[in-house]
């Protein structure tokens, strides 16, 4: 009987992904320097210390991204405050219908604490969830199954009970080694379109476009 969700957070229910890598190009280009949405190409659901180590290899100095990363972040909130970085469509509605369900509900991002907790206040989302879990707070970073696995142990649900809902191909491993069906809804702002070939391998309980998919299974329950 499902009893939870458990959500990723960027490309998912924030349009984040698609912002990130603008606010790369636009810093790298700053710099006279070039950076392509092929160079980052995979980095959907990576943490910040998995992305260090690819613009550290592009760039060949980790002074160098320390800067940029820091020019990004102000990218971001500007993107954040002028109403530019929003919610992707029917985030808000989904967790609405999964709160009328009375099922548990969980984030389990990659993304550290900070920034994630200032757009669950900015965008006013924060309230429906039970349990959070950010990438600083775990050891292991998706494709990695601990941040699921602590989501689970954090409300006391079996994975039968539970399913994942994610957009990139990393954390929806994560998902999957962590014994969780997962809802699969690739983030096409940002690029992200899969091969059967790539998802091989991944449990999917089913993939659509959008988290309108979600929100038809769950009002079918």
């Amino acid at each position: 009987m499902l009893k939870m969700i458990v959500f990723d957070m960027d490309g998912l229910l924030v349009d984040s992904e698609q912002v990130y890598q603008r606010g790369w190009i636009k810093v790298a280009n700053d710099h006279g320097m070039t950076l392509t949405k092929e160079d980052m190409a995979g980095w959907s659901g990576r943490s910040l210390k998995q992305t260090q180590a690819n613009l550290v290899a592009l760039f060949g100095s980790e002074e160098l991204v320390n800067q940029l990363r820091q020019e990004r972040e102000a990218f971001i909130q500007e993107e954040l405050v002028t109403g530019q970085l929003q919610l992707k469509p029917y985030a808000r509605e989904v967790l609405q219908v999964a709160r009328k369900k009375g099922l548990i509900l969980a984030l389990a991002t990659s993304t550290y604490q900070k920034r994630a907790q200032h757009f669950l206040d900015y965008l006013d989302f924060g309230q429906y969830f039970d349990y959070l879990t950010f990438g600083d707070q775990v050891v292991q970073m998706k494709p990695d199954p601990e941040v699921y696995l602590t989501s689970l142990a954090k409300a006391g649900v079996a994975a039968q009970d539970a399913i994942a809902a994610e957009d990139s191909l990393s954390g929806a491993l994560a998902a999957t080694r962590a014994g969780l069906p997962v809802v699969f809804v690739p983030d096409l702002a940002a690029g992200n379109a899969y091969t059967d070939e790539e998802k091989a391998g991944l449990n999917i309980l089913m993939e659509g476009a959008s988290l309108k998919v979600l929100i038809d299974y769950l009002q079918r329950l």
